[in-house]
């Protein structure tokens, strides 16, 4: 008898643990799948690059921050603050910060040692974004060239303890490209967008530095951007 319901717990016991490892792996596949449908889910794809440059001939604060638009669509910005402390960078710490006019992006420096900065970040929209919001998009704070509010204007912050070290120190040079990528969606292929900055900083300019944001276009990806006119069309 004692055999009989040994065996026959340990059968119970099998199947139980044989159920468990089934539904863990079921819910594996599902949580997979999810994630995949997310990820091919996005109608655009976008990147988001920053890059300051001369830096080497300055001097500041003992730890300094210099501070960048963000990229929006609508009006809203692109990235949470979280994602902004999950960018790629190289000789800064990214971080947001929050102004008056909305948050903004930090590069935070050594002040004492400066050298060339840069951050990335890239992903995807879950939502189906119209092409005027992207054509008529550009950063936060501040409405792109297309906007027909000509009231506010994206800027970047210098901080006042940037000094030179030299009588004839190179300009400071701050760039920023926020690509939007189209794709294909019903067999059509999307144009993709870039908002861009090129902003040169002479020895000696600091504090709030309005900048003009310019919107290029393309077909497909095997074409070069070419500018987009405020009369272009962007349906």
């Amino acid at each position: 008898m004692a055999p009989t319901i040994i065996f026959f717990l340990a059968k119970v016991i099998g199947v139980s643990l044989l159920a468990i490892v089934i539904v863990a792996i079921g819910g594996n596949i599902l949580v997979h799948h999810h994630q995949a449908q997310v990820v091919s889910g996005h109608s655009w794809d976008y990147s988001y690059a920053v890059s300051v440059t001369g830096l080497s001939g300055y001097r500041g604060d003992p730890v300094m921050e210099i501070v960048l638009p963000l990229p929006a669509i609508g009006g809203s910005p692109v990235f949470s603050g979280e994602d902004l402390r999950r960018m790629t960078s190289n000789n800064c710490t990214t971080l947001p910060v929050t102004t008056e006019d909305g948050e903004m992006l930090g590069l935070r420096l050594p002040g004492t040692d400066l050298t060339d900065a840069s951050a990335a970040q890239s992903g995807g929209f879950s939502r189906e974004v119209s092409r005027e919001e992207i054509a008529g998009g550009g950063f936060v704070p501040g409405l792109s060239r297309l906007s027909k509010m000509k009231n506010a204007s994206p800027y970047i912050i210098i901080p006042d303890s940037l000094r030179p070290v030299s009588a004839d120190p190179e300009p400071i040079l701050v760039s920023i490209n926020f690509t939007v990528f189209g794709g294909r969606t019903s067999g059509e292929q999307r144009p993709d967008y870039l908002i861009s900055i090129m902003e040169q900083i002479p020895p000696g300019k600091t504090g709030i530095i309005p900048v003009e944001p310019q919107v290029y276009h393309r077909d497909s990806f095997r074409e070069a951007f070419r500018p987009l006119e405020e009369n272009d069309s962007v349906e």
